[in-house]
């Protein structure tokens, strides 16, 4: 499953100039979901987000080494929101 959230977040990063890309993992505390999102943005436009993956309840070595292996094969930020 890593391997396919990778090759999907290099298939969407574009590398245009002016734009911030990031990924942002967000945990749903009542469903028990781990839900991931390949988001960029240009100043003065809209942030544009794209749902990249789904997880059901990740423990959090498995997520810190998700978000290692991210940031080490893409070079992105990733931001994490609701841990």
């Amino acid at each position: 499953m890593t391997d396919e959230v990778i090759e999907t977040i290099n298939s969407l990063f574009l590398k245009k100039p002016n734009t911030i890309y990031e990924v942002r993992i967000v945990n749903e505390v009542y469903k028990h979901t781990v839900n991931m999102f390949f988001e960029w943005y240009r100043i003065g436009y809209a942030t544009k987000s794209r749902q990249i993956a789904r997880f059901n309840e990740m423990t959090s070595d498995q997520l810190d080494e998700l978000v290692a292996r991210i940031k080490k094969e893409t070079k992105l930020t990733v931001v994490l929101n609701g841990f």
